[in-house]
């Protein structure tokens, strides 16, 4: 009969030979955060400035090493004379070029394409505007000390029917810059 001292070390070899092949898995997921700058590159929100902040946040699910399909959420403002906010929310598809970008210290650029949607919110209207949100991106994770950043650049395409005006094209860039955690 096992004595409970030898039970407790055989219990402690099989955990530790279980977290250790985990750790030998890669991720099969990772969350993204951060704050954005957007530069509008219409006028269709004046008196509203053309320059908005905001911040971002996405969990992308990991098809292969080099490949994530990630939900996205956003929020912006472009502040002025009548503010306008929007929430962003859709699809991110990313594609890496290293599988290392997970795990390994280094410089990994990446691509994304996203297929959003967007609410808008205009001061002194009542009620918000929904419009599509095709985005092409890219940029790279920075992973130096296993400090997990990363910084991308992305133009959006967008089509707004907005209350009483007639569907307009509203063209942006937006820039992010945050972490990212892999597990």
């Amino acid at each position: 009969m096992l004595s409970v001292r030898s039970r407790l070390i055989a219990i402690s070899l099989v955990m530790m030979a279980g977290s250790r092949a985990r750790a030998d898995e890669p991720p099969t997921r990772s969350i993204w955060l951060g704050p954005t700058y957007q530069v509008l590159l219409s006028d269709t929100f004046e008196p509203s400035s053309r320059h908005g902040i905001g911040a971002s946040g996405t969990y992308d699910f990991h098809v292969s090493p080099l490949f994530d399909i990630g939900l996205t959420l956003a929020y912006r403002l472009y502040p002025g004379e009548r503010s306008t906010q929007q929430l962003g929310y859709g699809a991110i598809l990313r594609h890496f070029f290293d599988p290392g970008w997970s795990t390994a210290d280094g410089v990994y650029p990446y691509l994304d394409y996203g297929l959003l949607l967007q609410q808008t919110f205009i001061e002194g209207r009542s009620g918000s505007a929904v419009s599509h949100d095709t985005r092409l991106g890219g940029g790279a994770v920075v992973r130096y000390g296993g400090v997990p950043l990363f910084v991308g650049l992305a133009g959006h395409y967008s089509r707004l029917q907005q209350f009483d005006i007639e569907s307009t094209w509203i063209p942006y860039v937006d820039l992010q810059v945050g972490w990212v955690h892999a597990f």
